[in-house]
């Protein structure tokens, strides 16, 4: 009995016939390789060839001896000599095929073990396929019987074959060997978030691909939960971010949602108290289902939302109107030397204040809103500015959805990468605001995020006196960073870059496995994306966007080996 483990299997192996004069501990290698390991080290027939022609050559060199002193001994030694060796050679081409045999079926027990099935017929076939395919480089060798079974959480495969020896002409005899191999299940349920960068720099022919990749990521994992018999095997959410996240309009009487105003950083633009969804009503616009990054420290954390506690709540996404008005019938988007990017409403005050202006609350009863979109930003004027992302899709095997709506995701917006890992986070959370997943440290349940970006945290600095636009940490002099309105870019990205870092801390904490992905970033600034990767080759490092789909069915195949090991 020999027992060896690789990538959770725990291989038995127990050699029937030949056994290893030295027992040890066995690599089990994956059938691709194992042609490789099955070549034979010396042709036995060209040895035992060269043992016999020695042997002629010294009979005949006492046959010549004529004293005689010699030659009948050696003519009753010479046959039982000759089989001997051709026996010894025998045994030694016996013991290859008997290691030979074993690797194969260690291989072709490993494959059918891979599989979640549960189907006798196709564990069956997948093992006899792949042993057949093993035993080629043993022409000389007949396979009399295999079989591969699954046994409760253990696939079992036995192999037996027959070798013709070198004298069975003489004996009519034929050699026997047989081998067996054990492979412990752990097939593992999954639950997985793919959390994916839809912001403006993604346009074009890298979110074509990343809709490719994210396709044939489903298509891989949906397929891995058809083989398995158990229900809800794998389940797939979608979370697409930019500088912000939707929900979904759907969500407008949630109770996780600041109904009321409650939230701490509900009045922090507005000049007096207000209700987000109440001026969302008085213009006459439908909520667009963005929301904002919670108050620190809840916007790393998987704090349930509670009434009880408004900083809990998660605050309806509302661009404010930026100053300027509508003199002449002309909507100018300048005002006191300032250029403005959202301006949408008249401001209703005489006030030379910028911020009076703008956090005016009366002005949002009116229902003349400027239509079309900002030159510069590409945004829809209006409260639900840079809210155009397709909603995130929550935990489901309903995969023909899922695979429509990664192709009808958009790309608009600024990086904020804890903001979408938050919600990835949030997507397999067993609290509210979904609850979808199961509790933490269940018994053979993973939880996954796959996150990829194309770029570096950002909350761009602009021109004019709210020193940033508009996203789901509102306003960067709002401090929801600890940053005022004097920060540069590069202190904005290191205080994003910080939250992202104790937000992966968190997240691994309770057991949620990360990939993570960057595309076409030519700075060196990895480290903080690498760092929130479960594991350093969980990072990838995407040089061009064209190879996407390749890492993308890279991490799929690893995900799939969790799902299968324990």
């Amino acid at each position: 009995m020999v027992t060896a483990a690789l990538s959770g299997f725990v291989v038995d192996s127990v050699y029937l016939i030949f056994p290893h004069s030295a027992p040890g501990r066995r690599t089990v290698r994956p059938a691709a390789d194992e042609s490789k390991t099955m070549q034979l080290r010396s042709n036995p027939l060209a040895a035992a060839g060269k043992a016999l022609g020695r042997l002629g050559r010294s009979g005949r060199r006492f046959g010549a001896d004529r004293k005689g002193g010699v030659a009948l001994p050696f003519a009753m030694a010479a046959i039982p000599l000759a089989l001997m060796s051709v026996a010894a050679v025998d045994f030694h081409r016996a013991s290859m095929v008997r290691n030979g045999l074993q690797d194969a079926l260690d291989a072709a027990t490993l494959a059918a073990g891979r599989t979640s099935t549960t189907d006798a017929a196709l564990i069956q076939q997948i093992g006899q396929d792949a042993l057949a395919a093993n035993l080629k480089a043993y022409p000389s060798t007949e396979l009399t019987g295999s079989s591969f079974t699954l046994q409760g959480e253990k696939v079992v495969g036995t192999a037996s074959m027959h070798m013709t020896p070198l004298v069975a002409q003489i004996f009519g005899a034929q050699m026997n060997i047989a081998a067996e191999s054990e492979v412990v299940r752990g097939l593992n349920k999954l639950e997985i978030a793919m959390v994916l960068d839809n912001t403006g720099s993604m346009a074009g022919t890298k979110l074509s691909t990343l809709k490719t990749a994210a396709s044939n990521f489903v298509d891989t994992l949906s397929a891995a939960a058809a083989r398995s018999a158990e229900p809800n095997a794998v389940k797939i959410a979608l979370v697409p971010f930019s500088m912000t996240v939707r929900v979904g309009s759907g969500y407008r009487d949630a109770s996780w949602i600041d109904q009321t105003g409650a939230s701490p950083i509900n009045d922090e633009i507005f000049s007096s108290h207000a209700n987000r969804f109440s001026l969302f009503q008085q213009m006459n616009v439908a909520w667009g289902g963005c929301v904002e990054s919670r108050q620190a420290p809840y916007d790393v954390q998987d704090t349930p939302p509670d009434a009880a506690n408004p900083a809990t709540l998660f605050t309806p996404y509302f661009a404010p109107d930026e100053p300027g008005d509508m003199p002449s019938g002309r909507w100018t988007d300048s005002w006191g030397g300032d250029t403005w990017y959202n301006n949408y409403l008249v401001d209703g005050t005489s006030s030379s204040s910028w911020s009076a202006r703008q956090g005016n609350v009366a002005k949002y009863a009116s229902t003349s809103l400027r239509t079309g979109s900002n030159r510069s930003t590409g945004y829809a004027y209006g409260p639900n500015a840079g809210c155009a992302l397709q909603p995130l899709m929550r935990l489901t095997d309903d995969w023909n959805g899922l695979k429509s709506a990664i192709g009808a995701m958009t790309a608009v917006g600024d990086t904020n990468i804890p903001m979408g890992m938050m919600w990835g986070w949030h997507v397999l959370s067993p609290n509210a605001p979904f609850g979808d997943g199961v509790p933490y440290g269940t018994a053979k349940t993973k939880k996954i995020v796959v996150m990829m970006t194309d770029g570096q945290n950002t909350e761009t600095a602009n021109g004019n006196a709210n020193a940033s636009f508009y996203s789901g940490l509102g306003y960067i002099w709002q401090r929801r960073l600890g940053l005022g309105a004097g920060a540069s870019n590069a202190q904005r990205q290191a205080a994003l870059d910080g939250r992202l870092a104790t937000l992966c801390a968190n997240m691994k904490a309770q057991g949620i496995d990360i990939y993570t992905v960057r595309v076409e970033v030519n700075d060196s600034n990895f480290q903080v994306l690498q760092a929130c990767a479960s594991k350093p080759d969980q990072f990838f490092d995407v040089q061009s966007a064209s190879q996407l789909t390749a890492v993308f069915d890279t991490i799929a195949q690893s995900i799939e080996n969790l799902r299968i090991t324990h």
